[in-house]
């Protein structure tokens, strides 16, 4: 599909965040399920879609508190439970927020307060901040493979020839990540509950464990809590 057909669709889809309630979403925003794909080492090095989610509603609710037995979406059990719901997340821009890297591979842009540790950024031998270091076609093509793949947005990257970031080419979706957060990836809007839209980025996770303290975006405490997926 070309880039602006993709970019026309993910502007009209939305997710809303309700005011001590779940994540509405609307648009046919598509969803499935996607985990890590792991080495013999336990290194993340790569996502494969565990399944694709049947679901046709133009809008339809997910559980933003971690509480819903009907899980990924919300049956209402915000409403009779103790949560901490507030958005408390940095609303400037990335690029603001962002440590900037300068090597021989490119450019590297470190917003650490988006980081949920989820492992795409380093192997046992190596990581992003080592490669963008590092000279030649190969260190530049790993660190922006390296980068495209952490979920959060925390890394992005101009590598090293170009003008621009460099950004996977990502669906207009949300991925479930089992036992973590919503991953919101091809440029998806999200607003908060008081109507302002945050920025829009390809990659983005947001909490479903209710326990972020870095709200609507998940920060990992999900691991944590070994959060119940059911």
């Amino acid at each position: 599909m070309p880039a602006a057909r993709r970019a026309d669709m993910a502007d009209e889809m939305r997710i809303q965040v309700m005011n001590g309630g779940p994540y509405v979403v609307s648009g046919g925003v598509p969803l499935k399920e996607m985990a890590p794909v792991q080495t013999l080492n336990g290194e993340n090095v790569d996502w494969h879609v565990l399944r694709e989610i049947d679901e046709s509603r133009d809008m339809y609710a997910l559980c933003r508190c971690g509480r819903s037995n009907d899980k990924p979406y919300c049956d209402g059990s915000h409403a009779t439970s103790e949560w901490p719901e507030a958005e408390t997340a940095d609303r400037r821009p990335m690029a603001d927020r962002a440590s900037r890297i300068e090597g021989a591979a490119g450019v590297m842009l470190d917003d650490e307060s988006v980081c949920i540790g989820a492992g795409f950024c380093g192997t046992k031998t190596t990581n992003a901040w080592d490669l963008i270091d590092e000279e030649g076609d190969e260190a530049r093509e790993r660190v922006t493979a390296m980068v495209g793949r952490c979920p959060t947005g925390r890394l992005a990257i101009i590598p090293a020839g170009e003008e621009g970031l460099v950004e996977p080419a990502l669906g207009a979706e949300i991925a479930i990540v089992p036992g973590g957060p919503l991953w919101v990836r091809g440029g998806v809007n999200v607003e908060s509950a008081d109507g302002t839209p945050w920025e829009v980025q390809n990659r983005r996770t947001l909490c479903r464990c209710g326990a972020s303290n870095n709200k609507p975006f998940c920060d990992g405490a999900h691991s944590d809590l070994h959060f119940d997926e059911r």
